[in-house]
This record gives structure tokens, sequence and C-alpha cells, in this order.
């Protein structure tokens, strides 16, 4: 099970802070809290940086990178401020 938590404006959005999904890579991830989500997940995670682990997944292999059991992926949407 990995567990994700919604970062900021997100969970607002969602509802909900943190999930827990099975799922073997950031793809699969993604696409079944499309369908837990739908439109509003859809919506909001074109914009959002995927952290797995601590790492940003465009630095590891994208939606292709594998998640394990006991990975923490953070949804982090864009954050603005000054």
């Amino acid at each position: 099970m990995v567990r994700v938590e919604f970062a900021s404006h997100l969970g607002r959005t969602l509802g909900v802070r943190e999930a827990r999904v099975e799922a073997g890579s950031v793809r699969e991830l993604l696409r079944a809290l499309s369908r837990t989500h739908g439109r509003p997940f859809d919506e909001a995670v074109r914009s959002c940086k995927v952290i797995v682990n601590g790492t940003n997944v465009a630095f590891l292999q994208g939606e292709r990178t594998r998640l394990a059991d006991g990975d923490e992926v953070v949804l982090l949407p864009p954050l603005a401020g000054g």
C-alpha cells in the first residue's frame, strides 16, 4: 500500500488530506486516484508535482516510476505568494 498526501489546497479541493492506494507505478496511482476523485482530481493534478519518497518523479522515471509497499507520495500543487 502506498501512502498519498494531498498537499496544500489540493486536500481542501478533494475533501481529504491523504489516501492509501495499491499501485505499482506512479501512472497506476494517478489512474486509481482519478477513478476515486474524478474531475476535481483530474483538473488539479495536471499542475501538481509528484514527489516519491522525497524525490520529484521528474528526476526519476516520471509516471513510469515504480512504487513499492510503504512508499510515500506527495501531490504538491503550485504555490503562490509573496
